[in-house]
């Protein structure tokens, strides 16, 4: 009878120590499940903010890709209305060209005689720049009267227009450079010859600046016609080389 209750005793103590085992391994199970599940919504969090990344910096390359896309299709077309309005006038000696260095040296090397000025390209923009003289009309005053930029005078004295020479004898101006004698020749056209109340002002044609540039030319001689014909062809040249 004793016996029974030790056995008794031993066997329900014994379960008790298996219900506490098994209650100790259940919640270490849940423990590492919740510890999982934690893990496995921590991941799907970093992947998600992962993708909404790589979303906003896909769309944040394709809004700067297009933007890139307008500036340029922009570009282009500033660049065409600005050549569509490169111009020669011979009544206004002061409308500007609006010719770049670049192009007038092409249009020099694709006009027939005028590759001997193509490295005076940059000094005809400056003097349009700085002076308000139309890079056409200068360019062709130079052709005419330094044979494009050929004559002794050019060669040696680097007197491309004539500066200061009132006869055949005259000794004329001796420049440090050909690009001297452009900007100095058009800072002279513009003060005295395009400005009212300037010395020789008589108006802004080629024609009025014939009247007292060359004088002695008169209309048999047609310095005017001349610079007109030059200037006229260079924008021609012009305008055949840029598809206008």
């Amino acid at each position: 009878m004793r016996l029974s209750k030790i056995t008794v005793s031993l066997i329900c103590l014994s379960c008790m120590m298996l219900g506490i085992d098994s209650s100790s391994k259940i919640n270490i199970l849940d423990n590492s499940n919740l510890s999982s599940m934690k893990n496995i919504n921590n991941s799907h969090s970093i992947k998600s903010i992962n993708i909404q990344k790589v979303s906003k910096d896909k769309d944040k390359k394709v809004i700067e890709a297009e933007k890139l896309k307008i500036q340029h299709v922009e570009k282009v077309k500033s660049e065409k209305q600005r050549k569509l309005k490169v111009t020669y006038n011979r009544d206004d000696m002061t409308l500007v060209s609006g010719i770049t260095e670049e192009e007038l040296n092409n249009v020099f090397r694709n006009y027939k005689g005028a590759s001997t000025m193509s490295h005076l390209s940059k000094a005809f923009v400056d003097a349009e720049k700085e002076h308000g003289v139309n890079a056409f009309t200068m360019a062709a005053i130079v052709a005419l009267e330094s044979g494009f930029a050929t004559s002794r005078r050019a060669v040696e004295d680097n007197n491309l227009t004539g500066y200061e020479v009132y006869s055949k004898d005259s000794k004329g101006k001796l420049f440090k450079t050909q690009s001297e004698s452009i900007l100095q020749t058009a800072k002279h056209l513009s003060k005295n010859y395009l400005t009212e109340n300037g010395l020789y002002y008589k108006g802004v044609s080629v024609d009025d600046v014939q009247l007292s540039y060359c004088p002695d030319e008169g209309e048999g001689k047609n310095w005017n016609g001349k610079v007109d014909k030059l200037a006229s062809d260079f924008l021609r040249t012009y305008k055949h080389l840029y598809a206008l």
